[in-house]
């Protein structure tokens, strides 16, 4: 048998599952093209409710942001523009004295976002609740004992202040003053510690 003969022997013998993995592959390779386009129509869908509720909460109506918070944290909990909108709720509940709604909101940001950024505004946001509720505890503990953010630095020595823990307070906001912050800044925790002194 030559090998022309036997290519063909072997097409023949092979040629149904030829067809069915080229048919396969070709309906994952577009059923994949009709899943991401799926996805950024979905996104993009999206971003344009986030900007019409950020629009609303710029002009003064907080309810649509809101909405849109609780529709997604069910519906897209990961999702960054269910973060951001959360961090705008919070804000708004803040405002409102609703704490529990805040932490609420905030808790969401802390369990499901991966972006370091949000989730630290997110806890200092949460531990400046725990301070004005006066639950310094609670707070000492969002913020944990080494905190690498300069504002997290300040809160933890503004915890100690008033808890007349001076030394701890002073130690934090030495931290302060070894971080990149402005001159403004700089003379602001200059301030709070020779108020110790």
């Amino acid at each position: 048998m030559s090998d022309e003969e036997r290519v063909i022997s072997w097409f023949e013998e092979n040629y149904k599952g030829l067809l069915i993995g080229l048919v396969l592959g070709l309906g994952i390779l577009y059923g994949y093209k009709f899943f991401l386009s799926n996805q950024n129509s979905y996104q993009l869908e999206l971003s344009s409710q986030y900007d019409i509720a950020i629009n609303d909460y710029n002009s003064g109506n907080s309810k649509t942001i809101i909405d849109f918070s609780n529709k997604n944290i069910i519906d897209n909990p990961n999702n960054t523009y269910t973060l951001l909108s959360s961090l705008y709720s919070a804000k708004r509940m803040y405002i409102d004295n609703n704490y529990e709604q805040a932490h609420k909101y905030l808790n969401h940001i802390i369990n499901n976002s991966s972006d370091d950024e949000i989730t630290e505004l997110a806890k200092y946001r949460k531990a400046k609740i725990f301070f004005d509720q006066n639950k310094y505890n609670e707070a000492h503990v969002i913020l944990g004992d080494a905190p690498e953010n300069y504002q997290h630095a300040e809160l933890k020595g503004d915890l100690y202040f008033i808890q007349k823990n001076y030394n701890k307070a002073i130690e934090f906001y030495n931290i302060v003053l070894t971080s990149s912050i402005t001159p403004n800044e700089r003379k602001n925790i200059i301030q709070k510690i020779n108020l110790i002194k």
